[in-house]
């Protein structure tokens, strides 16, 4: 889940933002009919999807569909809640329809490219070796020091 997170944050809302500040430019230059206006601000929603899945898809490596609908559905509910709050209305989420599919394709297609594979990044206490990490070696210490003794005690039982 959290590649899903990592490729919504880092992909799939910076690109749908700057395509919405270029839709933005574009209707403000052209004179465009009302009905093109839903086409154009869609667009950039449908771009972000298409490449948060496919950042997702990339970095699991596998469950590409999977990956890329939730990625899809987490940037496609960001988008929708802020326009309810903007609006003060809540809308029927048509675009749902478009954008999990979209994101889908976008998984699919991360989890199967040929270009070279993210490198996995460890995390910190991974480094650690285990043992140090849950305190082990201090009791296995203990338990060696001990067996020492009773394996002692034993020698000299079997020498009297």
């Amino acid at each position: 889940m959290r590649t899903c997170f990592c490729s919504v944050f880092l992909c799939g809302i910076p690109v749908s933002v700057l395509g919405m500040l270029g839709a933005a430019a574009l209707l403000t230059a052209a004179y465009l009919p009302f009905s093109c206006y839903h086409v154009i601000a869609v667009l950039p929603l449908l771009c972000g999807c298409l490449l948060s899945g496919y950042r997702a898809g990339k970095a699991a490596r596998r469950n590409g569909w999977q990956n890329g609908f939730a990625a899809a559905l987490l940037l496609t509910a960001i988008w929708y809640a802020a326009a309810c709050i903007f609006c003060r209305r809540s809308f029927l989420p048509v675009l749902l329809l478009l954008t999990l599919p979209c994101g889908m394709l976008g998984g699919v297609l991360g989890v199967n490219t040929k270009l070279p594979l993210p490198k996995r990044r460890h995390h910190g206490a991974a480094r650690i070796p285990r043992g140090i990490l849950l305190g082990c070696k201090a009791a296995a210490g203990r338990r060696r020091a001990r067996r020492n003794q009773t394996v002692s005690g034993r020698d000299n039982v079997k020498n009297c």
